[in-house]
């Protein structure tokens, strides 16, 4: 993991090798709201716009991560291979979500690449995903993309992806009885073998409102 880290502080895209909640898991982000759909109301509450207000280095990398994925998208994806090519697992957007369909086309084309990584991404670009599959594409077994569900957005799940809900503070929510509870950090469930790393169609999970 020392080895990763060193690497890590030298590419100009930002790459946290951990944080919080996740543990020792990589991530790549991208501000929030400027690469997240327009429509949605999370933004009223978002923790990574929080986060980011609340810390100028975390804005500062999300948004360079922003500006070299513009002007030369050949050298972000070069680098984010770049990490992901000497970790386990991987995990796209702490912050931000996919920004257009051919980016998820890399991120295919990243795992696919790299079959000892698992990588991981929430996401609310449901139409991108659909759309990508019922064109014939294969999202790979090692990149487990996760629908993430909010309050009055709705959800097309026609292929049946993996759903995260959210638990209000009220204690209400919209997933079903027995879905997953998170619990812990992602690099914990990776470790354990369950959790999001290993979600299948048709599973949910529930994270309470953070």
């Amino acid at each position: 993991m020392r080895k990763i880290k060193n690497l890590l502080k030298l590419m100009r895209v930002s790459i946290s090798p951990r944080n919080a909640k996740m543990g020792d898991v990589p991530s790549v982000s991208l501000p929030a709201i400027w690469s997240c759909p327009r429509d949605c109301k999370c933004y009223e509450i978002c923790y990574a716009l929080r986060m980011a207000n609340f810390r100028a280095n975390i804005k500062d990398s999300y948004e360079r991560n922003w500006k070299i994925l513009l002007k030369d998208p050949d050298e972000y994806w070069r680098q984010v291979k770049g990490a992901v090519l000497v970790s386990r697992f991987f995990r796209f957007h702490v912050s931000g979500d996919i920004p257009n369909p051919e980016y998820l086309v890399k991120m295919v084309e990243t795992a696919v690449e790299n079959p000892h990584c698992t990588l991981l991404c929430f996401t609310k670009r449901y139409g991108f995903v659909n759309d990508f599959v019922r064109n014939g594409g294969v999202i790979p077994e090692n990149l487990v993309i996760i629908f993430s569900a909010w309050k009055g957005y709705a959800m097309d799940n026609p292929y049946n992806f993996p759903e995260a809900h959210v638990r209000w503070k009220d204690g209400t929510t919209d997933a079903r009885e027995g879905a997953i509870e998170c619990h812990g950090t992602c690099f914990d469930c990776y470790v354990a073998g369950c959790g999001c790393w290993k979600m299948k169609h048709g599973d949910q999970l529930i994270l309470d409102q953070h």
